[in-house]
């Protein structure tokens, strides 16, 4: 990467990046860019695809790839027709259902889902967890995720159904729950709460992920927020004999050099 003096302006000339040794170009204008959006040097707008191409002398494919995993974290959001905005105050410690259609797609398997419900209910224990009234309305989708067609996990969510409603017209078979919340209802969750817990497969389950009654399950619990409220209460069960769950916080350490 090229020095210069300062973090330049979203409409200024960066000039040709440099590709860092052992990586593609894009991952070089990736990385540079969500360091810019941690610093808040896009808070008056996100450039569009050909001011970045511009700015970094590189093609506009390159830049939809650097783009690409700042959208999936939730650093950015795109719609259709409009530039990328930055999500201001966005967390990505969601845990790793939250990103599981990627990292199926990532992993180079085909994903896809069997919606079991997708409507309006009312749901007093749910209601309480987000501060609701007993008869309020809340959406709920119920699905099992599948991994080049091997079932991985069942997967049920709640949320307020004046904020949801939308989410009735989506086709979830092959959809993220997140991505559709944010592109038809504008809305992205910005913090939350997780607890996981061992559990064993009942019946039902059972015959859903195509495993033995009793089979050894990881059940997780998330509350997700949006603007310091409540909005979002899933339970996802995972198949822990089909299922690898790795997440990353912080720095890493550097592995000491052999020979």
């Amino acid at each position: 990467m090229k020095d210069h003096q300062g973090p330049p302006s979203a409409s200024g000339a960066k000039g040709a990046v440099e590709r860092t040794k052992g990586g593609p170009l894009w991952k070089t204008v990736s990385a540079e860019l969500l360091a810019e959006v941690l610093a808040g040097e896009f808070a008056a707008g996100f450039p569009g695809e050909l001011e970045l191409a511009r700015r970094y002398g590189v093609s506009r494919g390159t830049i939809r790839a650097a783009l690409k995993p700042l959208r999936d974290a939730g650093h950015i959001t795109a719609h259709p027709g409009k530039k990328p905005t930055v999500v201001a105050g966005r967390s990505t410690a969601y845990g790793p259902i939250y990103s599981v259609l990627a990292s199926i797609r990532e992993s180079g398997m085909k994903h896809s889902s069997v919606v079991l419900e997708q409507h309006l209910v009312v749901n007093a224990e749910v209601a309480a967890k987000l501060a609701l009234h007993p008869d309020a309305e809340l959406f709920h989708l119920s699905r099992v995720r599948f991994a080049d067609g091997e079932p991985i996990g069942l997967d049920q969510v709640w949320l307020p159904g004046a904020t949801a409603g939308k989410l009735l017209e989506a086709d979830f078979r092959d959809a993220s729950l997140y991505g559709e919340l944010d592109r038809r209802c504008g809305v992205v969750l910005d913090g939350g709460t997780e607890q996981l817990t061992a559990v064993l497969a009942t019946p039902g389950q059972a015959v859903l992920l195509g495993c033995p009654e009793g089979s050894p399950l990881l059940l997780i619990e998330r509350t997700g927020c949006h603007r310091a409220r409540d909005l979002e209460f899933r339970r996802s069960y995972v198949l822990g004999d089909r299922v690898a769950i790795a997440t990353a916080f912080g720095c890493k350490a550097t592995p000491p050099r052999r020979g």
